[in-house]
């Protein structure tokens, strides 16, 4: 699959994701006003573990970094690997600068 390809699927499919999360954490919560610090429920996390997992896996991509937080908790996960070839997994807390990457 061409590089192309792959980017334009794993987009398809983080929109998904994203799309998914929005809709269970989305409950009247018109009181909350401060940001919340507990993590999601474990069928949720389950959930969006595989979405990403299968996103990374399916498009050949080396890493994905996901976040995401809402009302009803966070959720954060580092899938895939920062170096090919010693297969050294991602972090969360991986530090990378932004530049032209990011415009699209």
């Amino acid at each position: 699959m061409r590089t192309g390809a792959r980017a334009i699927m794993l987009v398809g499919l983080c929109s998904a994701m994203i799309a998914g999360a929005v809709i269970s954490c989305s409950t009247d919560k018109s009181t909350d006003t401060a940001p919340t610090d507990k993590i999601m429920d474990s069928a949720t996390t389950a959930a969006l573990d595989a979405i990403v997992d299968a996103a990374v896996n399916s498009t050949g991509i080396p890493v994905a970094v996901v976040g995401i937080w809402g009302p009803d908790g966070s959720y954060v996960k580092a899938a895939g690997v920062t170096d090919t070839t010693t297969g050294a997994p991602m972090d969360t807390n991986f530090y990378h600068r932004i530049g032209s990457v990011t415009k699209t």
